[in-house]
């Protein structure tokens, strides 16, 4: 089976593409990505692949990139012979769903999240409309619907009861054994005195990072150490040294997937503390939350449904309320000091590692594509 698949987001970050594409390539399926490149540095590690890619310039507005990326898939889309349409995300869900309609194909919607309740909508009533009035637009086009957690599933089902049920696959990483590293602290120059909490992912606006920051003051003599890059990244280094915690809160740029688990490896503990800023977010099961199980590391995620359950039921750490900066700085603390319980919780994390994989996950995706 040809499968087109059609994302606006750098390949060199993006984990859940690149592991979707190979599972499906690995059983044996064609693939071809029509996708937005951020800068001209190659892409690596995606053999067997057909990549198409459009230069963008990210400081443009989105009201400019998306037109000129949705204009320039319609155009190379009518050259594909392809059997399925894959669209990761509403934002690539046009173009997709004119190619799947033009050439009678099958649509695949990938919800990476719950896209009309992101905190970046949510006070934003017009953008926040057009988006809702294209999803209510499209959705009916849609074959099959795939989305990250089960609370995401449950809404969309709910929104739209006249489309196919979603199927939940979740963010989880490919397996890997953890490896104990020394990578962040000698990168950082870090004393091996001072314990590594961890927070890798996106700087949003408005999703527990400037709490985090702040809670850091309490952390005793650990530091804060926050993995990747995002539209606040600015902002958060601002606050770091208004705060005056330059030699306690430390910024490493986003890693590529292919060497992110070496990093996670060499924290002692990692934070996943999302902000109910919108219902994306409550609902959410962060790929970070997977992968600090995957690298080993004792958990403090949010006190949300989704989060709590994977946490409470593999033991790996606890829940608080992310805006309260006081517990965050409490709780960290009484997790690093207490080292009987600090192994306990690792090693949970690894043999939690064993049953939260992509190579059992994957089962779902090629499940759905059998029934294609």
């Amino acid at each position: 089976m040809h499968i087109c698949m059609v994302a606006f987001s750098d390949l060199r970050f993006d984990y859940r593409i690149f592991r979707e594409a190979f599972s499906l390539v690995e059983a044996g399926h064609k693939i071809t990505v029509f996708c937005t490149a951020f800068d001209k540095q190659p892409i690596e590690g995606w053999e067997n692949i057909k990549i198409h890619l459009l230069q963008i310039d990210r400081s443009q507005s989105l009201r400019k990139l998306y037109p000129l990326f949705w204009r320039w898939a319609f155009k190379h889309l009518k050259s594909i012979n392809a059997d399925v349409f894959h669209a990761h995300d509403l934002d690539t869900l046009l173009p997709c769903a004119w190619a799947a309609r033009r050439f009678n194909k099958p649509l695949i919607y990938d919800s990476h999240e719950f896209w009309t309740e992101q905190s970046s909508l949510v006070n934003r009533p017009l953008i926040r409309t057009f988006w809702t009035q294209l999803e209510k637009h499209l959705i009916p086009k849609v074959d099959r619907i795939i989305t990250v957690s089960q609370a995401i599933a449950h809404s969309l089902n709910q929104k739209y009861p006249d489309a196919p049920s979603a199927t939940v696959i979740r963010n989880l990483p490919l397996y890997r054994s953890f490896e104990k590293s020394n990578r962040i602290r000698s990168e950082l120059n870090i004393s091996r005195k001072s314990p590594i909490v961890l927070y890798q992912g996106g700087f949003l606006f408005d999703n527990g990072l400037r709490e985090q920051i702040k809670a850091a003051k309490g952390f005793g003599n650990a530091v804060f150490v926050l993995i990747g890059s995002g539209p606040c990244e600015e902002e958060l280094k601002s606050l770091v040294a208004k705060e005056g915690l330059r030699e306690k809160v430390f910024f490493i740029d986003r890693v590529p997937f292919s060497e992110l688990h070496s990093y996670t490896c060499s924290a002692d503990l990692g934070l996943c503390l999302i902000k109910n800023s919108g219902r994306s977010f409550y609902h959410s099961l962060p790929n970070k939350l997977f992968e600090y199980i995957m690298g080993g590391l004792p958990i403090i995620g949010s006190n949300f449904p989704e989060i709590e359950n994977v946490i409470n039921k593999t033991g790996v750490g606890t829940t608080l309320d992310p805006t309260d900066i006081d517990s965050i700085a409490v709780e960290v603390r009484n997790i690093l000091k207490n080292q009987q319980d600090l192994s306990q919780k690792h090693l949970s994390a690894i043999s939690a590692s064993k049953i939260y994989n992509w190579e059992k996950e994957s089962d779902v995706l090629l499940k759905l594509y059998s029934e294609l």
